[in-house]
């Protein structure tokens, strides 16, 4: 099943590259009736692995998550919408960070905020 998994994971992010957002919700829907329709329900987890990773060898990320301290201004938004097309991008604030932000970007972490440099600073100071 790994290689028809990733032969329709490829298919599937080939179909969504062009498309409008208000699109994708009859795309999903005839997706998951050709997986019914070929029994191919159970292989779900499977055929959204190859998903994300055909979506990262495409544009470069698949998931990123922006954690900070204060609620992101409209530009950054715009910003993080361009630099990371089709992406899932989860944005969510955490005033314990004091300032600043922690990126995710698929498994990789960038701590940039005040609270995770003070921890830093923390654990330096105590060697």
């Amino acid at each position: 099943m790994d290689t028809n998994a990733k032969t329709i994971a490829r298919v599937l992010v080939d179909q969504l590259e062009d498309l409008e957002y208000e699109a994708v919700p009859d795309v999903m829907k005839e997706f998951v009736a050709f997986l019914a329709e070929n029994k191919l329900l159970g292989s779900w987890r499977e055929i959204e692995m190859h998903i994300h990773k055909a979506w990262k060898e495409k544009y470069g990320v698949s998931k990123i998550t922006v954690v900070s301290a204060h609620p992101l201004t409209e530009l950054a938004n715009e910003e993080i919408e361009k630099l990371a097309k089709g992406a899932d991008i989860v944005r969510r604030v955490d005033e314990r960070l004091i300032g600043g932000s922690v990126i995710r970007i698929d498994d990789k972490r960038i701590d940039g905020s005040i609270a995770g440099t003070l921890q830093k600073l923390k654990m330096t100071l105590s060697k």
